[in-house]
Formats: structure tokens, C-alpha cells, sequence
């Protein structure tokens, strides 16, 4: 079931939904936190009764529907079915379904092994990517966690700008240009950025102290019947150590150029999350909403946003961003057992400008970053590569979908005569197969390459039989 842990979490009868509860971290402290507002602190106290691990048992624990697995595959397999682990899968699915459902509700559900290799760009970085069946169980999470989730991070004012439906870099990007001219009067007064970040976040979050915030929280928010399934596969995914039970993809020599805290395979047991994982995101979005709390609530700064582990604020003098910088390192150190990277803290007039997600943002423009664009020009050496080959055609939808997220992010800044630029560098084979729309706006797959279209017009004629392969006719 995952690596027990010496937990203890102090629910006394009388604790209502929305109340301060004492829950335990660590053995030398008591933590008490209000998940309707996001507060927590700690004096020193012990709190009493244990966490027990749920054991398997003849008869099933969790009485949840098979429906509810079959939901999460197709939540999982969206925008996937082209990918070798989908169509790997896909020959067995459901037999592996049936087998992970009596595995919950049996209460013996156990991670299988993941997938572990290093990414290069933008930085060097270890990722984990879970085994097929474990995504699933990932997305049967999400799907209950994240609308009680959605609810928190409304309720903060949206300052929260990554892993949510409708926000994202572009949003983070925006909303610091909106900050920088209302705190400066549209330019007209003084106004400083503070522009911070928190140091090897998913790799130092305490899986102690996370999961007893998740308990609180889904306890107090949470209405479905299946609660109790939903916290044992919760506590199952924060403990479990995927760098125990993994297949490492990448040369082991590349281990050696990572610093040490950047990876699970040093890290302590008790600290961290995996890179790559889904639940892994929505944990760093749950923990970063408790300082945001912090920072908007306690310390009064209106004028913030974050973006996973990248926060910043707008504040009218500099020195009210000196004040409160020691305050939020504080309350990350003692509260949340994180800290501000001590390299990566920027102070500056906003007449400088600031590299913000991704963007360079100054009064009355925005430019994309030079990272941003190194990213393009590999990824269109990388599809130029492919089309030399001759396998575009196999190619295509990942190829669109790649650029388009690339010049939809570009578009929204002075990037015309750039994305002309780099669309003048891409290989002539992939011209028979798209166009663009626009001013180098959107590129969009050719109606006869295009599977989908293809297939609705067929079906309209009555005539899909010829499109679609025999297993599924």
C-alpha cells in the first residue's frame, strides 16, 4: 500500500467541518491548520491517534463502481490514444481495469513500476512517468480532488495560475503586467517587483505534513460517498516512493550532472514528489495555495501571483518588499518546511522590466524569452528531422499541436515578424500537409490529411467502415 508512516492526526469528537484541527508533522510538532482559509501553525504540542494503514481483508473495504474506473480511463486516454503506452494498454484494458477495482476496493492497491529519464531542456530535470494503470488511478483522484480544489483557489482570488482549466503561463504573464500598472497609476508613479522562488519545491514538500493537509481538507470539503476510497489512495500516492520501484530510461551519467537536490534518488524518504506525475501537480498547487493564504491574507500584499513554484508581487515602495521578504521566508521555513531560493530573488523598478513564465514584460510590451524561443527552434529542427525521414504524415497532429501551442502563447505578444521568422524554417514536406491561418497565427492539418474529418464525412455517407481498423468495426 505504500510506506506506512509514524503519523498521528488529533480529530477530536467535537471538530466541525471548517474548525482549526491539530494534526502531527513531525514527532517534535503539532500543526494546526485551517483549510477553509489556508492558515497553519504550530507550539509545540503532541497530538494522539495513529494512522492505520488499511490491510486487505475477504471482503471489500471501499464500495466503489467499476463505472467509476471505466470514467477515469477515458478522462486518462484524452489526447494519449496515439501514444505507445494508450495502444500498449489498450490490448488488455479491460482485464487491467477489473484487476486495479478489486485492488481498491480490496484495499491492496500497490503502484506498479514507473518510467524514470532526464529531460535536458529547459534545464536538465528528472522526471517519473507512472505506468499506464497508475495514471488511471491518478485521474480517478483528480476527478474528485480537483472541483473542491478549483473552489480553494477561486476563493483566494484566482492567484493561482498553473495546473487549472483556463489559466496557465499566458494568464500568470498577464496578470503581472495588470499588477505593474495598477500599483504604478498606468506608469505615472513608482512601483518595485519582487519576483521569488521557492527552492527544489517537489523535491523538499514534506509528505508528512501534505498529507495531513489533504486529509483535513478533503474531510471538510468533500461530499461524495467514496471519501474514505479517495484519502486511501491519496495517503497510497504521497507516500509511495517511486524511485524504489522504477526503470530508469536515460544514461545513468546524466544523474551525476544533476545536483543532488533535485533528485528522489538522494532525497530523504520522507521528502518529496515525483516530477511528471499528475497528483504530483495538483500537491504543489494545494501546497503553494497555503502560502498564498500567507502572502495575501496575513502580510496584505493584494498585488501577487504564482505559477507553481514562481510567485511575484507589485508593491509601490521597495522598501515594503524588503520588510516582508524575511516574513515569507520565515513562514516557509517554520510552517510549510520550504524556503525562498536565495539565488533567485529579484527586486527591481518596473521601468526595468522583469522576466516573468516565460515573458520579458515591460510598460506597454511584452516579449517572449530567450529560453522560449531556443525551445522553438529545437522543436522545429526536431519535426525538420522527421520530415527528412519521410514520416510526417505519422507526424502531423503532434507536429500542429506542438507549434500551435508555441504561436499561441507568441501571438499575444510583439512576436509578428519572429513567428514569420521560424515559419520560413520549416521543412517544405510538412507544407503538403498544412497551412497556416492568420498572420502566422494558427497552423491547421489539411482537410484530406486529416483523420478526423475524414472520418465524420464518411460517417455521414455512411461509408467509415474503410477508416477505421477491424478491431474496432
Amino acid at each position: 500500500m505504500g510506506e506506512q508512516s509514524d503519523l498521528s492526526i488529533g480529530h477530536s469528537p467535537g471538530d466541525e467541518p471548517g474548525k482549526t484541527k491539530t494534526v502531527n508533522a513531525e514527532s517534535s510538532n503539532a500543526w494546526y491548520v485551517n483549510m477553509n482559509n489556508g492558515n497553519v501553525n504550530t507550539n509545540n504540542k503532541n497530538s494522539a491517534g495513529r494512522v492505520r494503514p488499511v490491510s486487505a481483508t475477504d471482503k471489500p473495504i471501499y464500495d466503489i463502481p467499476l463505472s467509476s474506473i471505466i470514467e477515469a480511463y477515458d478522462d486518462c486516454n484524452r489526447q494519449k490514444r496515439n501514444t505507445d503506452g494508450y495502444i500498449e494498454f489498450s490490448f488488455n484494458y479491460d482485464t487491467e481495469l477489473v484487476a486495479v477495482w478489486e485492488s481498491i476496493r480490496y484495499g491492496h492497491y500497490e503502484p506498479d513500476f514507473s518510467d524514470c529519464f532526464m529531460r535536458k531542456k529547459p534545464v536538465l530535470r528528472e522526471v517519473f512517468a507512472a505506468a499506464y494503470i497508475d495514471r488511471i488511478v491518478h485521474h480517478w483522484i483528480d476527478l474528485r480532488l480537483d472541483p473542491i480544489l478549483e473552489k480553494r483557489f477561486q476563493a483566494q482570488g484566482n492567484v493561482s495560475k498553473n495546473c487549472r482549466i483556463g489559466e496557465g503561463c499566458l494568464s500568470a504573464v498577464m496578470r503581472m503586467d495588470e499588477m505593474i500598472k495598477e500599483v504604478s497609476a498606468n506608469y505615472t508613479q513608482d512601483a518595485y517587483i519582487f519576483k521569488g522562488d521557492l527552492k527544489s519545491f517537489f523535491m523538499s514538500m514534506s509528505k508528512s505534513l501534505l498529507w495531513e493537509m489533504i486529509d483535513i481538507f478533503v474531510r471538510d470539503n468533500y461530499k461524495g460517498d467514496d471519501i474514505e476510497c479517495l484519502l486511501y489512495l491519496l495517503r497510497v500516492v504521497i507516500f509511495h516512493q517511486p524511485q524504489k520501484k522504477c526503470h530508469r530510461k536515460s544514461p545513468l551519467h546524466l544523474w551525476d550532472k544533476l545536483p543532488k537536490d533535485k533528485s528522489l534518488f538522494y532525497n530523504e524518504p520522507e521528502r518529496g514528489v515525483a516530477i511528471g506525475n499528475l497528483p504530483s501537480q495538483k500537491f504543489a498547487n494545494f501546497i503553494g495555495s497555503v502560502f498564498d493564504y500567507y502572502v495575501t491574507v496575513i502580510c496584505g500584499i493584494k498585488h501577487y501571483v504564482r505559477f507553481v513554484d514562481d510567485f511575484g508581487f507589485v508593491m509601490r515602495f521597495k522598501e515594503d518588499i524588503l520588510k516582508n521578504i524575511p516574513l515569507l521566508n520565515s513562514y516557509l521555513k517554520e510552517q510549510l518546511l520550504l524556503e525562498l531560493h536565495p539565488k533567485k530573488i529579484y527586486i527591481q523598478h518596473f521601468s526595468k522590466g522583469v522576466l516573468f513564465v516565460g515573458a520579458f514584460i515591460l510598460p506597454n510590451r511584452i516579449y517572449i524569452s530567450n529560453r522560449v524561443v531556443g525551445n522553438i527552434y529545437d522543436a522545429v529542427s526536431k519535426y525538420n528531422k522527421i520530415a527528412k525521414e519521410g514520416f510526417c504524415e505519422a507526424h502531423i497532429e503532434t507536429f500542429v499541436a506542438t507549434m500551435n501551442s508555441y504561436y499561441g502563447l507568441m501571438r499575444h505578444f510583439n512576436t509578428y515578424n519572429l513567428r514569420r521568422k521560424i515559419g520560413k524554417l520549416i521543412a517544405p514536406e510538412w507544407w503538403q500537409y498544412i497551412y497556416v491561418e492568420g498572420h502566422w497565427e494558427v497552423f491547421v492539418i489539411k482537410s484530406e490529411f486529416n483523420f478526423k474529418k475524414q472520418l465524420k464525412k464518411q460517417i455521414r455517407k455512411g461509408n467509415a467502415k474503410k477508416y477505421l481498423t477491424p478491431e474496432i468495426c
